[in-house]
């Protein structure tokens, strides 16, 4: 499967010269035209390029945060609990806009990670890139990080891939053993 990718030498150096959560625009630097649709067993040993990952943080109007325990297929990250729903941009999601694109793709991934999904019940926002270096993960992702605040008291279910999902206040969140990319994506909504 072909998945969306961007030549990691084409952004700037400071969005991927090491760890970092950055509230900059990626849609004005990166457009269609610089996307490379590469096959996902390549891609994800090749730090050449970036993978695009929308990262949504799911937000209650209370302030409480949806995390859950990863065991889902990115076996990498077991062990660890994930407060963002995502993956990567397929083939199939591609429109005739970057932006279109990542929203079709983020549309699928909040079907399949939350039961019942409704997108008419949740209001998104883009707030920035996640970019980490100190993992194989991290080496050839690039996250786009948003937030899906949840609209009339709308709670999503999980899914298998998200199952065992709690509603956590930033509080209890700072006593969880999160992935990296959590931390750094949680620092872009204070």
């Amino acid at each position: 499967m072909k998945i969306c990718c961007v030549d990691t030498a084409a952004l700037p150096s400071e969005w991927t010269a090491g760890t970092a959560a950055c509230a900059v625009d990626f849609f004005s630097f990166v457009s269609a035209a610089d996307i490379r649709w590469i096959e996902r067993s390549e891609a994800e040993t090749n730090s050449a390029y970036k993978q695009i990952i929308p990262y949504i943080i799911v937000l209650q109007n209370s302030g409480r945060i949806l995390c859950y325990p990863r065991h889902g297929a990115e076996s990498r990250l077991h062990g660890f609990y994930s407060c963002g729903i995502g993956g990567h941009i397929d083939i199939e999601d591609a429109r005739d806009t970057l932006k279109k694109t990542v929203s079709a793709g983020m549309t699928r991934e909040l079907k399949e990670e939350l039961a019942g999904f409704r997108e008419d019940r949740i209001e998104l926002a883009y707030r920035g890139i996640i970019n980490e270096t100190e993992s194989p993960v991290g080496q050839v992702h690039l996250g786009l990080v948003y937030t899906a605040l949840c609209l009339g008291g709308y709670a999503p279910e999980p899914s298998e891939e998200t199952a065992g999902m709690e509603w956590k206040t930033p509080e209890e969140l700072k006593l969880v053993k999160k992935e990296l990319w959590s931390d750094l994506a949680l620092e872009l909504i204070k």
